[in-house]
């Protein structure tokens, strides 16, 4: 068939073209790209994580729904693991792999994986389903891969949570100790079902894994409700709850392994939010800058809209970390309610996503710090989503790879199931 023929593009055009690219990264505009689009089936649907790298650049990640299975409560799938292959060669596009597809209920294998995933030092993946399992309270899982290229990767379930003091639904990823043992949260269970911190330590083989609860939440002053992952700085754990905490409002907390082996771990919280100026409900876990502060935002609290905020560790010879407004969101084009963690490039600025925005799809935006310590962060919106084809409803966190930024969206593209997207800056 005869091809349109295209009309020559007048020079003039050609050079008015070429300055306004000029001008648009002079001014640091930046686009975003669609990689993929999810589309409720086999393939997998809304994507509720973040991403991973791997050294290849390849972007590993989770859909809560979606899969082969028909056994499953959710009723559209129990969702998948997937990898994205980057662009190599003549290839252009990235390439969607399925690598597990969640059986649920005909397999106790476990379903709707919430959390991101990590890595081992041999290439198997770790995660957590929030539901399915044995007892149907959620699981613990390991993804090995082939030891042949395209083969199929194996499952398996390191535990499954069993309900009631042991911990239900597990939402977040897990962080690996330099022993080789996995830490991560229940938002529910325990005794008092406000949930729990625990730990899965492997036998000499890797065969068997042995949970220990290492604090249970009351949902008082000591924080409740942990919806996020956590963190390792030496030997203690960091992390947020969503409820509890002096003022019902969410805490940051920091738990300490026993000066003897089988001895209990402590629980210190280091800020109980107020809900008002400084921020309240936080989603997201922490994380640290060289110096020792802590970092995260807020879903609500600053003006209403949520907060970013740091917390400095105490001064010699005083034990209180002290907080620090970074950013208060309000609203509109700026987004608002913040259920994301953050990044940090390698000069300091911030990233992360809104769930809410102009276009109530979310944003994605950047923290740049001040030039002189005390004064105001500038935050700079560098993609807003329009909940259409190019995504919406970002509530997960980023991962960079140069200058360039790379998420999910659990819902909007061309299915209007979710999207896993970059944002060139």
């Amino acid at each position: 068939m005869l091809q349109p023929r295209c009309k020559a593009v007048p020079a003039s055009f050609r050079i008015l073209l070429f300055l306004v690219l000029v001008a648009a990264s002079a001014f640091g505009a930046t686009s975003e790209t669609v990689l993929y689009n999810f589309a409720a089936g086999a393939t997998g649907s809304n994507p509720y994580a973040g991403l991973i790298l791997d050294s290849k650049g390849n972007l590993y990640g989770t859909t809560g729904e979606g899969g082969n299975s028909a056994h499953c409560s959710l009723g559209s799938g129990c969702g998948t693991v997937f990898m994205l292959t980057a662009p190599a060669g003549s290839v252009t596009t990235w390439t969607h792999t399925v690598l597990y597809s969640f059986q649920g209920e005909s397999a106790n294998d476990g379903s709707s994986p919430q959390g991101s995933l990590v890595f081992d030092s041999k290439g198997a993946l770790y995660g957590t389903t929030a539901s399915g399992g044995k007892d149907g309270h959620g699981t613990v899982f390991k993804l090995t891969p082939p030891a042949a290229s395209g083969d199929a990767w194996t499952e398996t379930v390191l535990y499954s949570f069993k309900g009631g003091t042991d911990g239900i639904n597990p939402a977040s990823g897990l962080v690996f100790n330099t022993k080789g043992a996995l830490f991560g949260t229940t938002s529910l269970g325990g005794s008092s079902d406000f949930g729990i911190v625990f730990s899965l330590t492997p036998n000499t083989a890797g065969t068997v894994w042995t949970e220990a609860i290492l604090y249970t939440f009351t949902g008082l002053s000591d924080g409740g409700k942990p919806y996020a992952g956590l963190v390792f700085k030496s030997t203690s754990l960091y992390g947020t709850t969503l409820d509890g905490g002096l003022h019902s409002q969410g805490a940051v907390f920091e738990l300490t392994p026993p000066v003897k082996s089988g001895g209990a771990w402590t629980e210190t919280v280091l800020y109980s939010f107020t809900g008002e100026s400084d921020g309240g409900k936080p989603y997201a876990g922490v994380i640290f800058n060289a110096a020792g502060s802590l970092f995260s935002t807020t879903g609500s609290g600053g003006t209403g809209y949520g907060t970013v905020f740091e917390l400095t560790p105490p001064v010699k010879g005083s034990t209180t970390w002290t907080e620090s407004v970074l950013y208060t969101f309000g609203g509109g084009p700026a987004g608002s309610y913040a259920r994301s963690g953050l990044i940090f490039d390698t000069t300091g600025n911030l990233y992360s996503t809104t769930g809410v925005g102009s276009a109530n799809s979310g944003v994605v935006f950047e923290l740049s710090p001040p030039a002189k310590s005390g004064e105001a962060w500038t935050e700079s919106v560098l993609w807003t989503f329009s909940g259409g084809s190019d995504g919406g409803n970002s509530t997960a966190g980023l991962v960079l790879k140069g200058s360039d930024l790379y998420g999910t969206t659990s819902l909007g593209g061309e299915n209007g199931q979710g999207t896993v997207f970059q944002v060139i800056r």
